[in-house]
């Protein structure tokens, strides 16, 4: 498989990295466009830098694709997103308060309005403002109380410098601990039905994100925000939509930056799984500080030269030590693989979310600014 690097060789400078496959990001949003056809909107979510994917590069990629509009938590990705796409629209999820307004206007950001207080202080500032209203059908989360909604439905459309654009919800991940999809879309459907007779129904309604879009087809409506889906992260997710999605996040590596034999007068190896006497041990240049849990799982390994090498613990900020005592011709500068395949071993991203004990989104999510992207085009 041939791959392009679109930042150099600076992984030859680094001692760990991450590589991030533009073509997948591509490759799962093509596959979103056909699953919804034409007519649905996909507002791309790219909260957390993109999923850690880079919100500048992902955006320009996106937009070039042709995507409707683009979602964001924070001012930092606003900006990294309008830097990309000059024109397309940006939705602000809740997060921001009206001291924001001059970023506002400059950078023509859509806002998410959750309540009466909340859109009183955005007509404090007066600044004409477009807003999405944001309803919780039981999310427990920001949003309206549907008991709500038409209140401040009318009184948004009294204000003559306030434009409503959409409606939107996030339906609950509670699973059974909380109401199913079907019962909040239930929740809402009566209130769009009066919206519409008052002629106050928004343009756009929107429920569905990465997992409803893939369990509730009947719930597409007007626009959809996929965010994990577009980076590949679908976990055990499956659905009644079979997309053919993988992940953008396709490698972590490190480098080998020291390496030795124990030897007697190192003293005892320490009480800790991993260790024995006549090891031979590799530390490389990658810790906690870049996102690595403190605490792996006892499966934890990555692949030298094809192979599997263990994990010793602890771990430090800067370094992961490994165990190389079955792989002789490890030399230092090696690369050690975390996430990603080598000869015909394979860790994969479940594989590295096992062993970090958390799921596919924090793994990835998880990792640090400071571990440096690369960013690839797989053909």
């Amino acid at each position: 498989m041939n791959s392009s690097h679109h930042q150099g060789p600076l992984q030859f400078h680094e001692t760990a990295w991450r590589e991030i496959d533009l073509s997948a990001i591509a490759s799962n949003y093509r596959a979103i466009r056909t699953a919804i056809g034409s007519t649905t909107k996909i507002i791309a979510c790219l909260k957390q830098d993109a999923y850690g994917c880079g919100a500048e590069q992902v955006a320009a990629l996106l937009c070039a694709a042709g995507v409707d509009a683009f979602g964001v938590v924070s001012i930092a990705d606003a900006l990294a997103v309008r830097k990309a796409a000059p024109r397309k629209p940006i939705l602000m999820y809740p997060g921001i308060g009206p001291n924001a307004v001059d970023l506002v206007r400059e950078l023509d950001l859509t806002i998410s309005i959750s309540g009466e207080e909340d859109l009183r202080g955005w007509l404090s500032t007066g600044m004409p403002l477009k807003i999405f209203v944001k309803v919780d059908l039981g999310f427990w989360r920001a949003g309206v109380a549907p008991s709500g909604l038409r209140r401040l439905i009318d009184l948004c459309a009294s204000q003559a410098n306030v434009v409503v654009e959409g409606l939107y919800a996030h339906l609950s991940e509670f699973g059974q601990a909380g109401a199913s999809a079907q019962e909040q879309v239930a929740r809402l459907t009566p209130l769009l039905k009066g919206l519409e007779a008052t002629g106050h129904r928004p343009a756009t309604i929107m429920v569905s994100s990465s997992e409803s879009l893939l369990r509730h087809p009947e719930f597409d409506m007007d626009a959809v925000d996929p965010g994990a889906l577009l980076f590949g992260l679908t976990g055990a997710c499956a659905g009644r939509r079979g997309l053919l999605i993988r992940p953008a996040l396709s490698a972590i590596k490190a480098r080998i930056v020291a390496l030795k034999a124990s030897d007697d007068s190192m003293g005892a190896p320490p009480d800790l799984p991993g260790y024995h006497r006549a090891m031979r041990l590799a530390v490389l240049g990658i810790g906690w500080g870049h996102g690595v849990p403190r605490h792996l799982g006892p499966e934890a390994s990555v692949l030298v030269r094809g192979r599997r090498a263990s994990i010793v613990p602890p771990i430090h900020l800067e370094h992961l030590r490994i165990n190389v005592t079955d792989i002789p011709e490890a030399e230092l500068g090696d690369e050690a693989i975390l996430l990603g395949a080598a000869g015909a071993e394979r860790i994969t991203l479940q594989d590295l979310a096992d062993a970090w004990v958390t799921d596919e989104t924090g793994a990835a999510c998880g990792l640090r600014e400071n571990l440096r992207r690369i960013h690839i085009a797989e053909k």
